[in-house]
């Protein structure tokens, strides 16, 4: 039977193929295109694309067409090669695109995901992981960001569609009615608090428990590796928190500060300004929830107001 991949041109269609059988067709044919022999070829049951691991060695990482990821992550991975970071980030060894389909073709990291040791950490091992978070982002953001090329979206223009759409972004997502009603004053209010001008830095987007590898040396739980650039752009560095900030350390005061201080904020920094640009930040971000955010504090926050939003969600100041 002839080989035929979906046509996807709708989010939609991407849904509607996702568990289909013939991505292991096409990851075997990947495989043979670039001469990688393995033992054992298996789907990842996690990731928002089409994951297949190739042994405990390759990762092959199929995009959809319907969004610009391919392009961000292999731009922000051959940037990272180049950075000298003291952790690891995965390296292209091939890519390519199949029936339409872009792909990338990584090495697989090694270590364990931070998800499955953060819950055993004593509160002392989690201060100090927090702030390694903060000095590897401190690594990341210390490179000049490429002049040009897929990660350059345009910050500037970003701000502006994000906050045009943040009111039906958060109604999708089934916020609460005072916050839909609050948002543009409060936008308005805010969006002069971010920089006109600035130093770009090559921004994750997406750092947080999954994204995240550790190993124990010497007794002592070191965060060792960074993967999943597919989120990664050029911008203001802050807005790098904002991941870390509602999806790990989420209403820990003192989490957010050992971060934030281990970045290099001085403690004058961490006052109640960096905690509103946090928040503007937070309703910004591509693919906020705010609602999802309040759950993860406590079942009523989603009755909070956004002012009481800003200040469960970030206490350091």
């Amino acid at each position: 039977m002839p080989f035929k991949l979906p046509i996807s041109t709708e989010p939609g269609d991407y849904d509607t193929n996702f568990n289909s059988n013939v991505w292991q067709r096409a990851a075997e044919i990947i495989c043979k295109r670039h001469r990688l022999s393995y033992s054992h070829l298996r789907r990842s049951p996690i990731g928002e694309n089409i994951i297949f691991l190739v042994d405990d060695t390759l990762i092959i990482k199929i995009y959809a067409p319907v969004r610009d990821q391919y392009r961000r992550e292999k731009a922000a991975l051959e940037f990272a090669a180049t950075a000298s970071l003291s952790i690891e980030t995965p390296q292209v060894r091939h890519s390519g695109e199949l029936e339409g389909w872009k792909y990338l073709v990584m090495t697989q990291l090694s270590g364990l995901p931070m998800k499955e040791v953060w819950p055993e950490l004593a509160s002392s091992e989690q201060l100090d992981m927090a702030s390694q978070l903060g000095m590897v982002m401190k690594e990341l953001h210390a490179h000049a960001a490429p002049a040009d090329g897929a990660l350059n979206r345009d910050w500037h223009g970003f701000v502006e569609r994000q906050a045009r759409e943040s009111v039906e972004r958060q109604r999708a997502c089934n916020a609460n009615p005072e916050w839909l009603e609050s948002l543009p004053e409060f936008l308005a209010a805010r969006l002069e608090m971010l920089p006109a001008d600035f130093e770009p830095v090559l921004l994750h987007g997406d750092v947080h428990f999954g994204n995240l590898l550790v190993r124990k040396t010497e007794g002592k739980w070191r965060i060792t590796g960074l993967f999943d650039f597919a989120d990664s752009f050029c911008g203001f560095r802050e807005y790098d928190f904002v991941a870390p900030g509602v999806l790990m350390v989420q209403g820990r005061r003192e989490l957010q500060r050992a971060m934030l201080r281990a970045y290099g904020y001085e403690e004058a920094d961490l006052d109640p300004g960096l905690r509103r640009r946090l928040m503007l930040l937070t309703v910004l971000y591509e693919c906020s929830d705010l609602r999802k955010y309040a759950l993860r504090l406590a079942p009523d926050a989603i009755n909070l107001t956004l002012e009481e939003l800003e200040s469960a969600i970030w206490t350091f100041a």
